[in-house]
């Protein structure tokens, strides 16, 4: 283990001073060359360094930019810059070479006495043939599987406070003590002047990393969810049908669906998840799945959910619950019967644009309660008229000052573009609430559902 030293620099000062003190003035004139000269190279080495740091490149070219700056700087044919994980106690080695050929050592391996010195110690550590010999047999050490055995051994420690996340070393393959005080003080100079700025890039290289799997995984999930959802509206002689979802996040917990029952009667439904993002998404996903399954068994909406509202309370996740419409629409009579678990009711507009009101009951969320209390009514779409379903997304879109976009808006909405098309009024309830919310939209998932009936 090497003593303490001064920096180079200060040797050259010291030796500067010593001759000035004699009177030699030449002699010192040269130290003081010598200590110019070196701080220059050294600062010149770390500023390269950082700027590679600094330059964004990705985390291998950054250990291989300064791993060759090392091996340029130094008498060493071998340098490696390896990580330590304080957790597992292995190191993974992400910089070797010898003799200009790079080495590839894959993942992570057990670390060893000399390295392991150095994180107990959080200091140099140099050993030269006979103890590296001795250690190699003795299995304390392995040399990598074709490379030379060294004649000198330095490695220097890399810490972030007083931890230390990994060691950088030298080999001289050719002499022993090939490494003087003054390349251990610079190489543990450089060595703390990157150690921070490398373990930040480690550590945004390796949170990208995980957003862009994350990112990717988000993907897969949202093409997922928009599989579950109708790829298109059904057609119904005499009616209209429009549906647009906009989830908050890459995935959402609103949904909607389009189930036939027979040549006259249509299923309408719309959910809600009372979460965000991927936890809401396969919560829908599965509400949605167990409402086809039920719609199979069963053509009354009421006794559908009651039995959706059973299985959640096995299986949902704690915290989750699911807000409902589930709707049979009689085309013969334009009479659509329906059941409100906890959702906002429908609107329902005659063809002169005017509110059509409709009873209401309490109706709680399914997944909470085990005597869920359903709201069942009933009403009647005019020939011109139209029906709106959708979720709080809308009716709840803030702007700047904390005011909703509010059940009035939606009339007027509806009301002023009840004529264009019922896939168009969805669109155009979209971008009101996007005219209301302005910066602060998509504070939640938001889902429309229009039935037309046609005049």
């Amino acid at each position: 283990m090497p003593q303490k030293s001064l920096n180079p620099i200060h040797d050259f000062q010291a030796q500067a001073e010593e001759a000035a003190a004699q009177g030699d003035w030449k002699a010192a004139a040269e130290y003081y060359a010598q200590c110019s000269a070196q701080r220059s190279n050294e600062l010149a080495l770390i500023q390269s360094v950082q700027e590679g740091l600094s330059a964004r490149l990705d985390m291998q070219s950054i250990y291989e930019l300064i791993g060759d700056k090392l091996r340029d700087t130094f008498d060493a044919q071998v340098v490696m810059i390896s990580q330590y994980d304080p957790n597992t106690k292995k190191i993974h080695h992400h910089y070797a070479i010898e003799r200009g050929q790079h080495l590839q050592i894959p993942g992570w391996s057990e670390i060893d006495s000399s390295r392991a010195a150095i994180v107990r110690t959080r200091k140099p550590f140099m050993i030269n043939a006979d103890e590296i010999f001795r250690v190699v047999t003795g299995g304390a050490m392995h040399v990598v599987p074709g490379t030379e055995l060294p004649k000198t051994w330095l490695g220097v420690p890399m810490l972030v406070g007083k931890e230390v996340v990994g060691i950088v070393s030298l080999q001289n393959l050719d002499k022993e003590n090939a490494f003087s005080k003054s390349d251990i003080d610079l190489l543990m100079t450089l060595t703390n002047s990157m150690s921070q700025s490398l373990e930040n890039a480690r550590l945004f290289s390796e949170s990208q990393r995980l957003l862009n799997v994350i990112e990717e995984e988000m993907k897969i999930a949202r093409l997922t969810q928009r599989s579950i959802l109708p790829k298109r509206v059904p057609h119904r002689p005499g009616y209209e049908f429009g549906a647009l979802v906009m989830p908050s996040r890459l995935v959402g917990g609103d949904f909607y669906d389009f189930i036939h029952v027979d040549k006259d009667r249509l299923s309408l439904v719309i959910g809600d998840v009372s979460d965000k993002g991927l936890p809401a998404a396969l919560s829908m996903a599965q509400t949605s799945s167990l409402l086809r399954l039920e719609a199979e068994r069963s053509d009354d909406p009421q006794k559908i959910l009651l039995n959706v509202n059973r299985y959640l309370l096995k299986r949902n996740a704690p915290g989750l619950f699911v807000t409902l419409i589930y709707g049979i629409l009689d085309c013969r009579a334009g009479r659509l019967s329906y059941t409100r678990a906890g959702h906002p009711p429908p609107v329902v507009l005659d063809s002169q644009g005017q509110v059509i009101h409709i009873q209401m009951d309490a109706g709680q969320p399914l997944g909470i309660f085990r005597e869920v209390k359903l709201d069942v009514q009933e009403v009647t779409l005019p020939p011109g008229g139209l029906a709106l379903l959708y979720s709080d997304g809308l009716s709840e879109a803030f702007d700047a000052e904390g005011e909703e976009f509010g059940l009035e808006r939606i009339t007027q909405v509806l009301s002023s573009q009840r004529l264009e098309s019922a896939s168009q009024i969805c669109r155009r309830l979209w971008e009101a609430a996007v005219a209301h919310s302005g910066e602060l939209l998509h504070q939640d998932d938001f889902v429309t559902v229009v039935v037309k009936r046609l005049a």
